[in-house]
């Protein structure tokens, strides 16, 4: 499983969670309020992702290009990629209890 992988499926449950306890009468206003928080901060995160992912695809694309011009330009790719690996460990870190996250998104 790729981070892209782990992340949408965390965020998934958080939602769902979010929505379980939304429909519960006994949620108070301010729980009510946390989950509705919860939820925003999903889309937040999805939103964040595709960003990130559109700027992967852009960056790998300007990396394989054959024009020797679109190498020279592309010298920012390599670098660009190592920071949207990093932003997306950093949106995976408060999963670092899940057995399926993987240690090495610890330490980026």
């Amino acid at each position: 499983m790729d981070i892209v992988e782990f992340l949408s499926e965390r965020i998934s449950e958080d939602e769902a969670a979010a929505r379980t306890l939304l429909s519960d009468v006994t949620v108070s206003k301010s729980g009510e309020w946390y989950e509705q928080r919860l939820l925003l901060e999903c889309e937040a995160k999805r939103r964040l992702i595709g960003v990130v992912e559109a700027a992967r695809q852009s960056a790998l694309t300007a990396m394989v290009s054959d024009s020797s011009d679109s190498l020279e330009e592309s010298h920012w790719a390599p670098r660009s990629l190592d920071w949207m690996e990093r932003s997306l460990q950093a949106l995976a870190l408060p999963y670092f209890d899940h057995p399926d996250f993987e240690q090495g998104w610890l330490h980026p």
